[in-house]
């Protein structure tokens, strides 16, 4: 069935394609109301609707944002995806969705796509290993990085206080009495932001003064068991051991192999991660998580890319330079069962649900 056209919704209302487009536009002028009425009636009947690629055509707008994922596997992809949606329809925006699966070209290509379909601007969760397709992109178009830093270049970051999280999160497991603490992270190295957790997980073992490493979490449950019980051996008793998990995928994958042990939380071990998921609520009694305010980075994220949309200055130029570069949104830590067992305290626990402050400032 062929399109249904302005010129034909003007042909049977017996009227001109510009009166048309007056009454599409809700701007009927001095036209009468029957012929108003009579226009109507036929695009009610004839089911049409305005192309937005035409509508582009004379804005200069497509009202859709590109948004680029790079481990929809992650559950924080999707409560991520559901805020930028929420968020983005508050504005009027609609996205344009890709995933890259931690994969440098299938970024690029993705960026390549996105930008060939009109794309107003681009959110891109990075893979983190090269930055010449986004600067190539930011230089026709706004280009806000979420969650991921990139090195080697100067775009607009949004994310959380992650290191300042993972602190308050050992600070948790020292409360608790654990004197050996571990981080379980991904065999990948292309994200950012587990790279800066691991480094303040060891930082604040050090400052703390606790024995610990941050680990690879094998991804066969039946290794990853094997891991845990040579963990668990070497702890000092009777201090229980102490894991975090990186992310919420991290977390799922230790579930699964905590249940092919011997072993039970909070009694040997004492639990906690990122990512406020329903299952760290029924889980062990309920995990201690270190919560990201979704909500609020979906919305500053698309408030600097409105931002550059609507304002669009000269790009790669010292123009641009006193515009924000980096903003950590603060997250909170929420203590459940995992961390509340009775032990010694050592640094002191940060307070239940309280918001940790971030100290980013922008770049």
């Amino acid at each position: 069935m062929a399109r249904i056209r302005i010129q034909d919704i003007a042909a049977e209302a017996g009227v001109s394609p510009a009166t048309v487009s007056r009454v599409l536009n809700d701007r009927p002028g001095t036209m009468r109301e029957q012929t108003r009425k009579r226009v109507l009636e036929v695009i009610e009947r004839t089911g049409y609707r305005p192309s937005n690629a035409a509508r582009s055509l004379r804005t200069d707008r497509t009202n859709t944002v590109g948004v680029i994922l790079a481990d929809i596997r992650n559950p924080f992809s999707g409560a991520m995806l559901e805020a930028l949606s929420a968020r983005g329809a508050e504005r009027g925006l609609s996205l344009m969705t890709s995933t890259s699966g931690n994969d440098p070209q299938h970024e690029a290509e993705a960026i390549e796509r996105l930008v060939a379909a009109g794309v107003d601007g681009l959110i891109v969760n990075t893979c983190g290993a090269d930055a010449s397709a986004l600067n190539a992109a930011a230089a026709h178009l706004p280009v806000v990085l979420l969650d991921r830093e990139l090195p080697g270049s100067d775009l607009p970051l949004v994310t959380s206080n992650n290191a300042e999280l993972m602190a308050a999160l050992v600070d948790e497991l020292a409360g608790a009495g654990c004197r050996r603490c571990h981080l379980f992270d991904e065999r990948s190295k292309t994200s950012a932001v587990r790279r800066i957790r691991a480094r303040a997980f060891m930082a604040e073992l050090a400052r703390l003064g606790l024995d610990g490493t941050v680990i690879e979490l094998d991804g066969d449950p039946a290794r990853a068991a094997a891991q845990l019980n040579e963990l668990a051996d070497g702890r000092q008793a009777p201090c229980p051991l102490g894991l975090v998990t990186v992310n919420g995928l991290v977390f799922l994958r230790l579930v699964e192999a905590l249940g092919a042990t011997e072993l039970r939380a909070p009694a040997d071990v004492r639990l906690a991660t990122f990512d406020d998921y329903a299952w760290n609520r029924v889980l062990f009694g309920g995990v201690t998580t270190a919560v990201q305010d979704t909500d609020a980075i979906a919305g500053k994220t698309l408030e600097w890319l409105l931002a550059g949309i609507n304002e669009p200055q000269v790009r790669g130029s010292d123009e641009t330079s006193s515009s924000p570069r980096r903003a950590e949104v603060p997250g909170r830590v929420i203590r459940r069962a995992s961390t509340q067992a009775a032990g010694a305290v050592a640094g002191g626990a940060r307070p239940s649900a309280d918001p940790v402050p971030s100290h980013g400032m922008p770049r």
